[in-house]
């Protein structure tokens, strides 16, 4: 029985990125995810925000992490497995930044809204309100677009299939969860095919045997576009 559990809303990308990095470092981990989806008295636009915003909850011999940052950063620090952030200073710092951007930019329009209305609302039996993707969909582009440079600082115009430097790093395996449900919606598959960049990124880190296995219920059956 492993000491290492993970639990919140198991169709949450905060949740899955922390499955996924998980995966990628080849831990066994038990996972539990709450009720409260099937708990009756809450309002749609509650679960609405449980789904788009719930961190997810790490506990390991009586350590409690509660915000994903935190937890991918010390799956990668505290055990063996592949290292998830690069080694050098300018890199790492690279790394970080983009890790802020999607946190504070990418999920508040892509997850909060397009994401939220196109794939969770009907997930939880409501109606589809794309008004709100409408108006949101230039600050989502502008923000896959600052991603992007920042991954083509990185890379000082050399060749990689990865955000930053030759190897998945924790600032993938936040974007992956985005961006797998992104690539299900006409908005978002859109938004990343416009990017040379991120749809090669999305075609090399889509294929990968870790996300398989982290992949939310939620995106079975479903074609991202992978080619």
């Amino acid at each position: 029985m492993t000491d290492l559990q993970l639990s919140g809303p198991i169709n949450g990308t905060h949740v899955v990125a922390a499955r996924l990095a998980c995966e990628e470092k080849g831990l066994s981990f038990a996972f539990e995810e709450p009720d409260l989806l099937k708990a009756g008295g809450f309002r749609l636009n509650d679960l609405l925000s449980y789904l788009c915003e719930r961190q997810p909850t790490l506990t390991h011999q009586g350590l409690m992490l509660f915000d994903l940052e935190a937890i991918l950063r010390y799956l990668d620090e505290a055990f063996p497995g592949p290292i998830l952030q690069p080694e050098k200073a300018r890199e790492r710092a690279l790394m970080t930044q983009i890790m802020a951007v999607i946190r504070q930019h990418l999920c508040p329009s892509a997850v909060s809204v397009v994401i939220g209305q196109r794939l969770f609302t009907p997930f939880l039996g409501g109606a589809m309100d794309l008004a709100p993707v409408t108006r949101i969909l230039p600050a989502m582009r502008d923000t896959l677009y600052a991603i992007e440079q920042l991954s083509l600082l990185c890379h000082d115009g050399e060749r990689s299939d990865f955000l930053v430097g030759g190897d998945v790093t924790l600032a993938d395996i936040m974007l992956l969860p985005i961006a797998g449900y992104l690539m299900v919606t006409p908005e978002g598959r859109e938004a990343i095919h416009a990017s040379t960049r991120l749809a090669r990124w999305w075609v090399v880190a889509s294929r990968r045997a870790a996300w398989a296995r982290a992949k939310p219920p939620l995106l079975a059956g479903r074609d991202g576009g992978m080619r």
